[in-house]
């Protein structure tokens, strides 16, 4: 009976995992499926990348990229997401007309970290790439 258990415990952790795995995989391979449906545009962010610099363990800091639509078509934005969650952008759902910015706000905590950290953020819209990223890095000084 233990062993059964065991076994039974054992299968269900595993699948449970997998279906998490591909769950995420499905939703992104999804949101990629129905945004290749919309007319693409062309972006362009007036930076890529954003430095700190020094900041001390347990500080807040904000920053953000304007993302702009130099595209003939309107830009719609999926989703953005970090590769950590200390990290938190934030992105209009609404449309941005041909010629018009948004701010893609990022919120990073350095509770926890230390030294040279980098941070990716994943952009999905109806660009040409569908996906594009932008980073964050700083070093970070414990106290």
């Amino acid at each position: 009976m233990r062993k059964f258990v065991f076994v039974f415990a054992l299968l269900t952790l595993v699948f449970a995992c997998k279906k998490s795995n591909s769950l995420e995989d499905l939703e992104g391979k999804y949101i990629e499926e129905q945004l290749a449906k919309y007319p693409k545009t062309e972006i362009e962010f007036d930076k890529t990348e954003h430095d700190f610099g020094t900041i001390q363990q347990g500080e807040v800091v904000e920053t953000q990229f304007m993302l702009k639509n130099i595209g003939t078509n309107d830009l719609y934005v999926a989703q953005a997401r970090a590769s950590c969650g200390c990290t938190i952008p934030e992105v209009t759902k609404e449309a941005i007309k041909p010629g018009k910015s948004t701010p893609i706000k990022v919120k990073f905590d350095s509770n926890g970290k230390q030294g040279n950290v980098e941070k990716t953020i994943t952009i999905t819209c109806n660009s040409e790439n569908l996906v594009e990223q932008v980073k964050i890095k700083a070093t970070i000084k414990t106290k």
